[in-house]
């Protein structure tokens, strides 16, 4: 029986976290998800819902040029990416509760040319890196405290004409590696010290330009996408030499530029990306000869030009990166017919060019629970609530309210470390943040324009945006990551195509900022604009600011959908017709394009919001109700929610759902007011104990949440 190992992390706190041995047939439950972005050097992550599947955005890291590949160890402790461009492997610990990214001490270690596949073996004592342009492999050892790479004695290891792919057999005994410029496929044998050799009869021959690899979770066969011949190599694999032997019926015919391959953990079936017609091949692989079969309906569709394809640790969801389309399509995995459903909504963005994925494992489930609210009091200060996180009900935080400043919107940085506040007083309020009690800390102000109206952190927790609606312009700030204080970015405030600035946002992924503009009839949009990942400067996307149908009313305030697709906004009615409006976003360019027609709302529309997976729309209106719309997950399209508008005690102003998606909170300028979700239709029913004191004048909510 294989066994997991067992590691003991020390944390700065002094305490130890102790991960069990578990048997290999115990079921895994994924938990964190990383997208390596191979055209903007960054590495995306993300929870994984292991009922649904799902992936939700949890920020991203910078790595080296050309991310090509990713690597987790046993444990999910250390993450590595193997950097094509710069020549090296990024290495990360892995926060184990929330999935965060640190850099190792010494990362990036260097390679040799065009790195582009990483694998850890099974113990998590090794990692291999196969160099495209080398044509060899670097082998290092793990320093399991520390996550440290070093070279192996001998590395690197020759391999075949470009290296494109490796794999470690479950057993850590065999590596196996595509070379995709010599047609065959290297098997090494791996010494106590994680040296390679050469196993007798290596090189095996593969079909043309084998681009993929994978070992069965069983130790018995071996399979090779090969990208020039649309085929699949299987092989046979001898347990004591590592020899390959050709499975009878090998190759299995796949679609168009097979790409890369993936076999679930219950070695039952095999998928192949197929980049060149944006599918996946399905097949059932037989357990006693390897042949493979098609899955009835296979091939299933993805987006454009599928380059990765891994199966999550339980084996009940498939993850596909798109490289073209900027996305990755989910997918369940039928445990018996090996079938793929696409999971709704979805997919869900990436950055640029995702190309490899993997899922971590742990032993529960990832939950996020709600744990203060936090309201921008316009006559003074941040009051904050705690959450009761099954009811819902709200409590004030001793020593609430914190500060001052007049703010009409808070915005919490998502590593909950820091909050920042627009003040009408025309400054940016800076706060720390407690995270055992909520109380907030106030460290200063920074300036900004004429009567700020709005803030907002990007996903990194590394920049901020805010607006100031009498300043044409959007000033932007990099957070100093010690102290939380905010540094104005070179070039800020960035005044292309802006008038009279409403509301700002970040999308899921952190590539743009969307800024609603309040000025003037028939000019009045929404702007967009990309970030640089390394500044925070800002760049307007061409063709900003893109405009509602002649007559719609100003955007008051603008969301984007948690898989990063779809944006809305609230128009507010100050002239022509009130309302939301809904747009696709460009996932290469940003361009935003309109969906449908704008629908009604109630009157003069404030502030708007989706729930946290993505399912629907809310948007507040100065009528003292609230309306509700479900989105179409294919076209982003909204239709009304049954019981639509929902009442309020008062004109609604800001809103925010809560991350665990149970409840929904707005403020209505005298109180904030509660509400519970109907997970199944979207309805909302207003708390039994709400609505909750929050200041003089309550203007913008928002509401944190810990990961678990």
């Amino acid at each position: 029986m294989q066994m997991r190992w067992l590691t003991l992390r020390k944390f700065s706190v002094g305490t130890f976290l102790l991960l069990l041995s578990v048997p290999a047939f115990a079921v895994a439950t994924p938990r964190f998800a990383f997208v390596a972005n191979s055209s903007d050097n960054t590495v995306s992550i993300y929870t994984v819902n292991a009922t649904t599947g799902f992936l939700r955005d949890n920020g991203y890291a910078l790595a080296g040029s050309k991310p090509s590949s990713v690597a987790v160890t046993p444990s999910g402790a250390f993450l590595y990416v193997a950097n094509a461009g710069s020549h090296n492997v990024s290495a990360f610990a892995v926060n184990l509760t929330n999935g965060k990214l640190t850099e190792v001490t010494g990362s990036p270690f260097a390679a040799e040319t065009g790195a582009c596949a990483a694998a850890v073996s099974p113990s998590g004592a090794f990692l291999f890196v196969a160099n495209k342009t080398t044509g060899n492999v670097s082998a290092y050892s793990i320093d399991t405290t520390t996550g440290a790479l070093t070279a192996v004695s001998g590395s690197p290891f020759t391999a075949g004409t470009s290296p494109a792919a490796l794999a470690v057999d479950p057993s850590g005994k065999f590596l196996y590696v595509a070379n995709s410029g010599s047609d065959n496929i290297s098997g090494f044998s791996i010494s106590s010290s994680g040296a390679l050799a050469a196993i007798s009869g290596s090189p095996f021959a593969a079909g043309t330009t084998p681009m993929g690899l994978a070992v069965t979770a069983s130790d018995k066969f071996v399979y090779v996408a090969n990208n020039g011949s649309k085929n699949v190599s299987a092989f046979s694999l001898n347990a004591s030499t590592g020899a390959l032997t050709a499975v009878s019926g090998s190759p299995f015919a796949a679609e168009t530029k097979p790409s890369a391959l993936a076999v679930d953990p219950s070695s039952k079936f095999v998928y192949v990306t197929n980049s060149g017609s944006n599918n996946v091949s399905e097949f059932t692989l037989n357990s006693s000869t390897g042949a493979l079969t098609p899955v009835s309906g296979s091939p299933v569709s993805t987006d454009k030009a599928p380059a990765t394809v891994t199966v999550d640790p339980s084996g009940q969801f498939v993850f596909v990166g798109n490289e073209s389309a900027d996305d990755v399509s989910m997918f369940t995995l039928n445990s018996s017919t090996g079938a793929l459903s696409a999971i709704v909504p979805g997919p869900t963005r990436a950055r640029k060019s995702p190309v490899a994925v993997v899922v971590s494992a742990g032993t529960t489930a990832i939950t996020y629970t709600p744990s203060y609210a936090y309201v921008a009091d316009f006559e003074g200060g941040v009051p904050t609530l705690a959450v009761n996180p099954t009811t819902g009900d709200l409590t004030a935080v001793s020593g609430s309210p914190f500060g001052s400043g007049s703010p009409r919107v808070v915005a919490l940085a998502p590593n909950g470390k820091f909050l920042y506040t627009a003040n009408g007083s025309g400054n940016i309020g800076e706060y720390t943040v407690d995270s055992s009690t909520g109380a907030l800390t106030s460290i200063g102000t920074v300036t900004a324009g004429d009567s700020p109206y709005a803030v907002a952190v990007d996903p990194s927790s590394r920049f901020v945006f805010a607006v100031c609606i009498d300043t044409n312009g959007v000033y932007a700030y990099k957070i100093n990551q010690t102290t939380g204080a905010l540094t104005a970015v070179k070039g800020s405030p960035f005044t292309t195509d802006i008038v009279a600035p409403d509301d700002v946002t970040v999308d899921p992924t952190g590539r743009f900022a969307l800024v609603s503009e309040a000025c003037c009839a028939d000019t009045a949009g929404i702007s967009v604009y990309s970030i640089n990942t390394s500044t925070g400067k800002l760049t307007a996307v061409a063709g900003s600011p893109f405009l509602p149908p002649s007559g719609t009313s100003e955007p008051s305030w603008v969301t984007v959908d948690p898989t990063g697709r779809f944006a809305y906004s609230a128009n507010g009615q100050s002239f022509g017709t009130g309302g939301i409006t809904a747009y696709s976003i460009n996932a290469t360019s940003g361009k935003l394009t309109l969906i449908g027609t704008p629908l009604a709302g109630g009157a003069a529309p404030w502030a708007v919001t989706t729930d946290i997976i993505g399912k629907y729309v809310y948007m507040t209106n100065n009528d003292a109700t609230i309306d509700g719309y479900s989105i179409n997950s294919n076209t982003g399209e909204l239709t009304a929610l049954p019981g639509s508008p929902f009442s309020a005690s008062a004109a609604t102003r800001g809103i925010s759902a809560d991350p665990s998606g149970s409840f929904l909170y707005l403020s209505n300028g005298d109180q904030l007011l509660g509400y519970s979700i109907d997970a199944a239709t979207g309805a909302i029913t207003q708390l039994s104990t709400s609505p909750y004191s929050a200041g003089s004048d309550p203007m913008g909510v928002f509401v944190a949440g810990t990961i678990h």
